[in-house]
């Protein structure tokens, strides 16, 4: 009962340690530091809509007569003034629309950035679990080549078998325990990518419990393209991009126009004791306005030409990144075929060097012989046995590959 109650305890404790991949890309979003800081730039652009779209600050002046400015109605004295500037309707609504539309290319990058590192973990987390497989793959042949070394020893003992045939096993033994060893090596890379992503220490260990069968691809290169023309976040920050410079350009348009002003003066006036003219110091209001004629083009003409040059060169770079898209995709697929191909193969290999290997052991047995042959399948077997992994994993690398481009947040 307390082995039972142990053993509970343990799976238990695997259980709440072990991180299926879906798991630690949920983790991604709330945990990543470079998401964070393109989520904190994004809502920084946003905060630049509300200082753009006022009005300009109301100019507030004051002047003193040194040497006061004498009047019918007395000396000038003091003067007050206030200004207030108007540009041309709809000029604040265009810098609020370029700031905005700024803001969505920031949104846009998120996006585009989860998806990165979404790619990064699949990566990472297919590698750490072809390191786990193939070191029990390795760990199960050893006991088998242990056990061949035994029946070895004992046809040695009875004097139907050579003591190289002792030596040759154990140097095979010696070679994949070396080989163990290289294993557990190859686990820190990607250990250290999945947890330098999701930022918590790099050398926390991932338990995978996982069972990976083949991939199975669900959908085919023709709608998997066009889910990416669609849906792809960086073709929307280029479309986005575009659209901040078609905003510039309106803004561009609406700095061409004039703006103006309306303003006060108003000026204190001293009494005249020399006289008593009507009104006899009596302050002066004026009112005024203004008008910003923007003459000079030269700036407002190159301004629109190098935005126009800024949309067609994003174009360009849409069309090439769509290009470089459907080549890795071209390239994923055949990844996968030829993973599709090469399983096919081993496992037809597996079968026949299993069947081999059951009568050469029967006639080892017997009779002492052949076993250069059986020690050579027996590698073999191994071998096709970490193929095969290799093929399986490499599915769904190719299948990853593919998705790179469709999964977001």
């Amino acid at each position: 009962m307390r082995y039972q109650i142990l053993f509970i305890f343990l799976l238990l404790s695997l259980n709440n340690y072990a991180q299926p991949l879906a798991q630690l890309l949920d983790q991604v979003a709330a945990n990543n530091l470079s998401l964070k800081v393109l989520e904190k730039d994004y809502y920084a652009t946003l905060e630049k809509a509300p200082q753009v779209n006022q009005r300009p600050d109301p100019e507030i002046g004051i002047g003193v007569f040194p040497l006061p400015v004498e009047t019918r109605l007395g000396g000038q004295t003091l003067r007050l003034s206030a200004m207030q500037m108007f540009p041309w309707p709809g000029t604040l609504d265009s810098k609020e629309a370029v700031v905005l539309a700024e803001a969505k290319v920031q949104h846009q990058r998120i996006s585009a950035e989860a998806l990165e590192l979404h790619y990064q973990i699949e990566q990472a987390y297919y590698q750490i679990y072809e390191i786990k497989e193939s070191r029990l793959i390795i760990e199960r042949n050893l006991e088998l080549l242990e056990a061949l070394e035994r029946l070895a020893l004992v046809k040695v003992e009875s004097g139907s078998a050579i003591a190289a045939d002792v030596l040759r096993v154990q140097l095979q033994i010696e070679a994949l325990k070396q080989e163990l060893e290289i294993w557990n090596t190859k686990v820190v890379a990607p250990t250290t990518t999945i947890n330098q992503i999701l930022n918590r220490p790099l050398d926390q260990t991932i338990i995978i419990t996982d069972r990976l069968d083949f991939a199975i691809l669900a959908i085919n290169r023709d709608s998997l393209i066009q889910t990416i023309v669609d849906n792809h976040p960086m073709l929307h920050l280029f479309d986005l991009q575009q659209e901040v410079s078609k905003e510039a350009i309106a803004l561009n348009t609406a700095g061409q126009k004039p703006s103006f002003g309306v303003g006060l003066d108003y000026i204190t006036v001293d009494k005249r004791s020399d006289a008593m003219p009507i009104r006899n110091g009596r302050d002066i209001l004026q009112v005024k306005g203004v008008l910003r004629i923007p003459l000079y083009k030269g700036k407002y003409e190159a301004k629109e030409k190098e935005e126009q040059f800024k949309i067609e060169a994003i174009e360009h770079k849409k069309e090439d990144l769509l290009s470089h898209f459907k080549a890795n995709i071209d390239v994923a697929f055949a990844k996968y075929k030829a993973a599709e191909l090469q399983i096919a193969l081993y496992q037809k290999q597996i079968a026949l060097t299993q069947a081999t290997i059951r009568i050469l052991e029967t006639n080892y047995s017997t009779n002492g012989k052949s076993f250069d042959e059986l020690l050579r399948l027996q590698m073999d077997l191994i071998d096709y046995d970490l193929k095969t992994l290799r093929a399986i994993v490499q599915s769904h690398l190719a299948k990853s590959d593919m998705e790179r481009y469709i999964n977001s947040l």
